[in-house]
């Protein structure tokens, strides 16, 4: 070996040995600094990822899921190197400070703590690339097997457990604020005085269900929606869930209504009832657990609810166990015997002179002219105070003459013995007659429908059926016309008004109404809960019917055959999933024309289908069907209908159906064939809907023959205008597909779909790859010019906005979301390109996007835009010039999250002042660099001394923007600001702003200056968390202009937690400017430097205060003591009282005192190590060393405790 070798070999081991490591060495203690950063910026990094997933995690929960075990050591990961890089953080201020006064940081401490820092920040790194597989709900968890594999909720599980009566810290709001508040609402004050009694009974944990009860047309919905509206706003209970029972008791519906509410999303796509039923069982049994107060609200109740069906937890006597009902039922005894009520109400008509006011409401000025007055008397006196027949009357009469009053006054006679409904039926028949034929046979098919909300897209297909919709073209303008008969039914009261935008009711009076006099001409049967034995009714009633509905009745006693030969629909909907159809059914059916069946099987072959010449539309849902080939005897069939069905193959025979107009294959999961030829040889097809379904697609162009449909067979249909499809492979998309004709649309292309957060009837998805060049073919570009919601993934072309996808522009486009695309620096880099309708613009993942415009002048073409939000576009710096908000007039919302860049919101330029006159939400979170709202630099702003002045970063600084509208404000991980307002701001700014969430912004140090407070008139709830220098929440600062009055805030819920450095809740000498007597709920948690909660002067005044919560504070006493006369403290309306874990506190109030808490039903003292004495009378003798954590004048104080 040579010299030179040894001698390489030889500096090898000494770079590597010595060398590199006293390198790293002196890196260790020289970029101490550089490590920290990296640190802070993985730690962030983390931060960002655990605040998504834990979206999800609430998802999971919510839907009572199992985490998997890999999330779940995730999330224990993550939560514990989180908190030691805080610690690690932590020591390395403290070490900073130890060496040369705390300018040159202990290089001992400095090597150790990069060592440690470098270690640490590979680990959140990981810990962050780990999390990228953690983006649906299936990625983190799963549902449980058993609920899939259980035939019912097991009732055994339930006994001997004792009825769970107690909703701890539950209360009933103020009688007078209740009160006032229904007035002012609009409910008269009888109804008022019974929502009141309702809540109270509700507050009551000897109840667990409570029922009103009274005759049909009464009121007892919208009592109940006016209680519900009340019982939400007032938060009585942690979670609210409402459903519609009805004659006909769908209990998939009635499923479905109660899981939205309660965030239990996975029960949608469950198919038994049973499973559902353990699916809602389980998610309760969480919330009881969980110690969260449920109400299920169950209206229109003909007949007792099995709640164990349903999933609701009960006992073996169907009484409700873990959480309360509130019951509507036109019989009291449906309440008392079946539903087991503890406590109910009668609800009876509206006294005379509301009765008087809903009619003039109604009415107009008319009924106070001389000619008119007279006849009011008359009209109310024969409505009877019942709210159903005013408000049909008024209607009536409010374009009418007196000559017309008084016809119809005449022929309504009012009966001696006051039967009411007999006047109803009256009244509704002078309704009746007046319909035109079309709108009578709708009203009629509604009837038929079975349930009090009929689904306007299935009337439409049964309409289609019964050749109701005379000279209609196409099926949208039949759609079109039913929606206008709709509005004329409602308009005459024979139909109601929904909260649904396309919905609509029609009342159980109607119903019976409607079914009475259609039958006297064409006899129709809607089976109901009194029809005891089904066989015998049928044999009496089927033959001469012409339509015949079962809604979700008892099935086991159903005959093998029926006989109607005139027979023109027949609804069968069932509960029972054995349910099988037999052969014989249709044999006499010859003239049906509309059939559909729900959750039955269809095993063997319905060879009587073939009979059915006549039949025009077949809706089958959650069904199993066999042999789908039977279906292509039906050669009259105009719509067919099979969703959320067991079939895996579309035979050739259904190409035979050469007359069908609507195919609907949604939600059949397991249809993986379609046979080539069948979709092509539907050529008078309108609409095809196959979301969720079938996706094998087969190119247009294959070497060998096609063994499934493709996409080009579409162009047959020339009468094709809307189309739902979902085609996960983009090369099978041909060049030539014809879709110039669509005018409604969801075609969904590539391998991820997302749920998006509006909806439009033009949707278009395209989540693309590099390799793509789906957006150059011709059919993609016909149908993103009239798109009006475009989703797009992965761009990563030449096109740097996305003005330039379209060569037609996008003159329709509402709602625009772009994700993950590289190549997109601007939306709109052209003065040509308008988006003059566009409403909410969603930018995710975009590194490379700069501005949301290349011009200034280009924002003219966003005037109409409603939402803004932006999620992680690391090179945008600010939103919006100034200028351009002039051209925003509708701007609605605007929410930026995790985007690294950014500094401003709006950026200023020669434009002047602005009024963002529409802006209701603003929510900007996770922004490192973020300075203020609008970049006019720091703000020099008065201190309390006069010769003294401060500067500070104010969010809101300066006259430039004004928000007179603004909502609700959300501003979380902002750690430049120093104050949220400055003393500039435009006088007529945040009067409207209701709720104030602060979270994670280090350098506040108040969140409210008293001379804000004039300004935050409508401010009803604020929240601040994580703030860590925040010393004070409401800060008095003096002000030369008072008029001497101090103002009354209307906040009403007030919540801190976790703010180490709080010293103060309220600055003492606040009370000279505001008051606070609206509170009615306090929650302070997690502040250790919080010695005292109120000060006196605050304490006085809360006498709404229902609900008092703190936790882990440093608390000696809950109220500062001052100098002064005895105070005595009384909370009139406190219900529910919780002092957790506070190891100073020794009492209420260190001086002499008394209090009073005459509404106190739970008193929950835990962890209060100093606290020897609960309670003591003034009068005795106490060491002072022993003050009782409440002095009280008489034992009366407590009177209503009933939880200790």
């Amino acid at each position: 070996m040579s010299a030179d070798s040894v001698v390489g070999i030889g500096w090898d081991v000494l770079k590597r040995y010595v060398i590199v490591p006293i390198e790293r060495g002196f890196g260790y203690v020289i970029s101490s600094k550089r490590f920290a950063n990296r640190l802070r910026g993985e730690v962030q990094n983390l931060k960002n990822e655990v605040q998504r997933v834990e979206v999800l995690a609430e998802q999971a929960r919510s839907n009572v899921r199992k985490f998997n075990d890999v999330f779940t050591a995730w999330e224990a990961n993550a939560g514990k190197a989180l908190e030691e890089a805080r610690e690690l953080l932590d020591e390395f201020e403290k070490a900073t400070k130890t060496c040369c006064y705390g300018t040159l940081p202990d290089p001992r401490s400095r090597y150790q703590f990069s060592r440690k820092a470098e270690d640490k920040s590979e680990i959140i790194n990981q810990l962050s690339q780990k999390c990228n597989r953690f983006n649906g709900l299936d990625d983190i968890s799963f549902i449980d097997p058993a609920f899939r594999n259980v035939a019912a909720p097991n009732p055994a599980r339930r006994e001997g457990k004792d009825v769970v009566h107690s909703t701890t810290a539950t209360a009933s709001a103020s009688f007078v604020s209740t009160s006032m508040k229904l007035r002012d609402g609009g409910v008269f004050e009888s109804r008022a005085l019974m929502i009141r009694n309702i809540m109270d009974a509700l507050a009551d944990n000897g109840n667990s269900v409570v029922g009103i009860y009274g005759m049909g047309g009464v009121g007892k919905s919208t009592l109940l929606a006016d209680t519900e509206k009340i019982i939400r706003e007032e938060k009585s209970f942690d979670l609210v869930a409402q459903a519609d029972v009805s004659e006909h008791q769908d209990i998939k519906r009635i499923q479905e209504e109660i899981a939205h509410k309660l965030g239990l999303s996975d029960l949608k796509n469950e198919e038994y009832v049973s499973v559902r039923a353990e699916l809602l069982h389980g998610k309760l049994k969480v919330e009881e657990s969980n110690e969260k107060t449920v109400l299920i609200i169950l209206d229109n109740l003909w007949k007792g609810l099995d709640l164990k069906s349903v999933g609701i937890p009960c006992g073996p006597d169907n009484k409700v166990m873990g959480c309360k009902l509130l019951l509507t039922s036109r019989d009291r005894d449906v309440l008392r015997r079946d539903m087991g009520c503890d406590k109910d109400f009668h609800l009876g008509g509206l006294k005379e002179e509301e009765a008087k006011t809903l009619f003039e409401r109604m009415v107009g000025d008319k009924v106070h002219d001389d000619e008119f007055k007279p006849w009011v008397e008359v009209t109310l006196d024969k409505c009877a105070g019942v709210p159903f027949l005013i408000i049909a009357v008024a209607k009536r009469f409010k374009d009418a003459g007196l000559s017309e009053w008084k016809d119809t006054l005449k022929k309504i006679e009012k009966f001696k013995d006051n039967k009411i409904n007999d006047l109803i039926n009256q009244m509704l028949k002078w309704s009746y007659d007046r319909l035109e034929e079309d709108e009578k046979s709708l009203l009629q098919l509604c009837v038929v429908y079975g349930i009090s909300t009929p689904s306007l897209e299935n009337l439409v297909r049964y309409g289609l059926g019964m050749g109701l919709f005379k000279e209609v073209s196409s099926i949208e303008d039949a759609r079109d016309r039913l929606s206008s008969q709709i509005r004329t039914l409602q308009a005459s009261s024979l139909l109601l008004d929904s909260e649904d935008v396309d919905g609509f009711k029609i009342h159980d009076l109607v119903r019976e109404f409607v079914a009475s006099v259609a039958s006297k001409d064409h006899p129709l049967l809607v089976l109901t809960v009194k029809d005891k034995s089904i066989t015998e009714l049928l044999k009496d009633k089927l033959k001469s019917c012409r339509a015949v509905c079962f809604p979700h009745i008892d099935m086991k006693e159903f005959p093998k055959e029926l006989d109607c030969p005139e027979l023109r629909i027949f609804l069968l909907f069932t509960n029972n999933e054995s349910f099988e159809v037999p052969d014989s059914y249709f044999n006499s059916m010859e003239k049906l024309m509309v059939l559909t069946l729900t959750s039955t099987h269809l095993i063997r072959s319905p060879k009587p289908f073939q009979l059915l010449e006549n039949l025009h539309t077949l809706c089958l849902e959650y069904c199993s069907l066999e042999d789908v080939a039977i279906l292509g005897k039906l050669k009259g069939l105009q719509i067919l209908s099979i969703v959320d069905s067991e079939i895996q193959r579309l035979p050739k025979e259904i190409g035979q159906l050469v007359e069908l107009r609507l195919l609907d294959l949604s939600r059949c999961s397991q249809l993986e064939v379609i046979e080539p030829g069948v979709l092509g040889s539907l050529i008078k097809l309108e609409e095809l809907y196959m979301m969720n379904s079938f996706a094998q697609w087969n190119a247009a162009e294959l070497p060998t023959p096609p063994t499934n449909a493709s996409l080009v067979e579409l162009n047959n249909m020339k009468k094709l205008c809307t189309l739902y499809i979902y085609i996960p492979n983009p090369s099978v998309l041909p060049k030539d597909l014809n879709v110039e004709k669509l005018t409604k649309y969801e075609i969904r292309i590539g391998y991820a779909c997302h749920q998006s957060d509006f909806e439009g009837s033009r949707t278009l998805e395209l989540n693309l790859n590099r390799t793509s060049n789906i957006l150059q073919k011709e059919c993609i570009q016909n149908i993103l010019g009239k798109t009006d919601n475009l989703f797009l993934d992965g761009l990563d072309g030449i096109e740097q906005s996305i003005c330039a996808l379209s060569e037609k522009g996008f003159p329709r486009l509402k709602h625009l979301q772009v994700e993950d695309s590289p190549s997109i620096h601007y939306i709109n880099q052209s003065s040509h390109t308008y988006f003059k309708r566009l409403e909410s613009l969603i930018l995710n993942d975009l590194l490379n996007v700069e501005k949301l415009c290349h011009n200034h002048i280009y924002y003219k073409s966003f005037n109409a835009l409603k939402v803004v939000r932006v999620k992680r576009c690391h090179k945008m710096e600010v939103l919006f010039p100034l200028s351009s908000l002039r051209e925003l007039p509708y701007l609605e919302e605007i929410e930026v999250i995790n985007c690294k860049s950014i500094q401003w919101i709006v950026e200023a330029d020669d434009c002047g002042n602005v009024e963002l006159c529409n802006l209701h939400v603003l929510s900007l979170s996770n922004l490192p660099i973020f300075k203020n709202f609008f970049n006019v630099g720091s703000t020099p702003l008065s201190s309390k001394s006069n010769d003294q002045v401060g500067t500070q970063n104010a969010f809101f600084s300066g006259q430039q923007v004004a928000f007179p509208n603004l909502e609700t404000l959300y501003i979380t991980n902002l750690n430049n600001i120093e104050m949220i307002w400055d003393n500039q701001v435009v006088a007529e700014s945040f009067t409207k702003l209701k709720s104030l969430c602060v979270d994670e912004c280090n350098k506040l140090v108040n969140i409210v200056h008293s001379f804000i407070l004039r300004r935050l008139l409508s401010l009803e709830r604020l929240n601040v968390k994580a703030c860590g220098s925040l010393e004070v929440v409401f800060e008095f600062w003096p002000l030369k202009h008072l008029d001497g009055h101090p103002i009354a805030l209307p906040l009403k819920k007030l919540t801190t937690s976790a703010l180490s450095k709080l010293k103060r809740v309220w600055d003492k000498e606040l009370h000279c400017q505001a008051k606070f007597q609206c509170l009615h709920s306090i929650s302070v948690s997690k502040c250790e430097s919080l010695t005292s909660l109120f000060p006196t002067s605050i304490a006085k005044d809360l006498m709404q205060l229902e609900e008092l919560k703190i936790n882990e504070c440093g608390i000696a006493e809950i109220i500062e003591n001052e100098e002064g006369p005895i105070p005595k403290f009384v909370f009139p309306m406190l219900t529910s009282l919780d002092l957790m874990f506070l190891r100073k506190l020794k009492c209420l109030y260190t001086g002499l005192h008394t209090s009073h808490w005459p509404a106190l039903k739970s008193l929950n003292v835990h962890g209060c190590d100093k606290v020897e004495i609960l309670a003591s009378h003034l009068e005795n003798e106490m060491p002072l060393d022993k003050q009782p954590l409440f002095l009280i004048e008489k034992i009366t104080s407590f009177a209503l405790m009933v939880n200790i």
